[in-house]
């Protein structure tokens, strides 16, 4: 399924939901970019209030650090109440929620504002629900890698969790079954070290994101994870060689679908290449009697 397939699959199998829409053509009035028209034979003559239209946008929005927007604009007759409970449903079905579309990274969309409206004229009120849109991309850079060797960390600390880049995922994953870990690239540069002749040194930030409803439990998980650093003070990659620990830095209130609430520092090397041997030029050989 593509993103707009499985963004209609997730609100529409919410029996909660779908059980208030009206219907269309048998299934829940949920639609993407536009409505059918009024007399269209999929209504059946019946009422056609409450409904759902969605658009995405994935045009990137840098200032918010979003890959796209996702627009949800409910619909009903005016009745606030109605209205209000529709939107709960709705903010409840997405918040959180991993949707992967075939061959693509997974996404997650993030709450930002709703707006309420009132059509003039007719006795309807609807509220427009915007989001946005956040890519969770696959994350590996070379061997070693620093944010495979985190991952790895993390999936063997808390082995039941989710960790984006080790585990296989499907359709939707979510966090309340599960809590959900992604491991991201803040940057990599070389720096300074010994046997400088021989390894090659890199400074590298990695920021650890946890999904999970419960914010009491994301903070005992992210503690665990910064405690158990600090006292290993390394992490073994994936070529067995350590990544030492420099800097970790724990941040309870940080947007953990943005930023992550753990970021980590780490110094590792890399051995050079053989050594390079000076070549002998404009060497001849001569002959004496």
């Amino acid at each position: 399924m593509d993103l707009n397939e499985l963004i209609y699959t997730r609100l529409a199998e919410d029996k909660e939901l779908s059980g208030r829409l009206a219907k269309y053509a048998g299934r829940p009035a949920i639609f993407n970019t536009e409505f059918p028209e009024d007399q269209a034979a999929g209504w059946e003559g019946k009422h056609q209030y409450p409904r759902i239209c969605y658009r995405v946008d994935m045009q990137v929005n840098q200032e918010r650090s979003a890959d796209g927007t996702l627009h949800v604009t409910i619909y009903t007759d005016k009745n606030p109440l109605e209205l209000d409970a529709l939107e709960s449903l709705v903010r409840g079905c997405l918040k959180d929620v991993l949707m992967k579309p075939h061959d693509q990274a997974p996404f997650c969309v993030a709450w930002s504002r709703t707006e309420p409206y009132l059509i003039d004229g007719m006795a309807v009120i609807y509220k427009d629900i915007l989001y946005d849109i956040l890519e969770y991309p696959g994350q590996e850079t070379t061997d070693p890698d620093p944010v495979m060797a985190v991952s790895t960390y993390v999936k063997e600390l808390y082995p039941e969790s989710v960790v984006l880049g080790i585990d296989r995922i499907g359709d939707y994953t979510n966090p309340a079954d599960k809590p959900v870990f992604f491991c991201r690239l803040e940057d990599i540069r070389s720096t300074t070290g010994y046997c400088m002749h021989s390894i090659s040194w890199f400074l590298a930030r990695v920021a650890v994101h946890l999904l999970y409803p419960n914010a009491l439990t994301r903070l005992k998980m992210i503690a665990g994870i910064n405690q158990k650093m600090a006292v290993d003070e390394e992490i073994i990659m994936l070529d067995q060689s350590p990544m030492y620990l420099n800097e970790l830095n724990m941040d309870s209130k940080a947007d953990y679908l943005r930023e992550g609430q753990l970021t980590i520092t780490g110094k590792y090397g890399c051995l050079r290449g053989g050594e390079k041997k000076h070549n002998l030029t404009g060497v001849g050989i001569g002959m004496t009697n």
